[in-house]
């Protein structure tokens, strides 16, 4: 995940499920090396998911 440059997260319940943000602090816990990152509220994804992440993942730094 340190190599993640740009995460963009859809939400089908955006109100609701705002509070992901407790789950992505997990995964990216340093304040001073956080990806660019986009949140989408969304009527609907596929499979009847609440949650979708995209991530933009660059090469590793020597």
């Amino acid at each position: 995940m340190s190599n993640c440059v740009f995460a963009r997260i859809y939400l089908k319940n955006f109100e609701q499920d705002y509070a992901f943000n407790t789950v992505y602090d997990r995964y990216f816990p340093d304040d001073d090396r956080l990806p660019a990152r986009t949140t989408v509220g969304i009527s609907m994804l596929g499979r009847n998911a609440l949650v979708e992440v995209d991530l933009v993942v660059g090469q590793p730094t020597p």
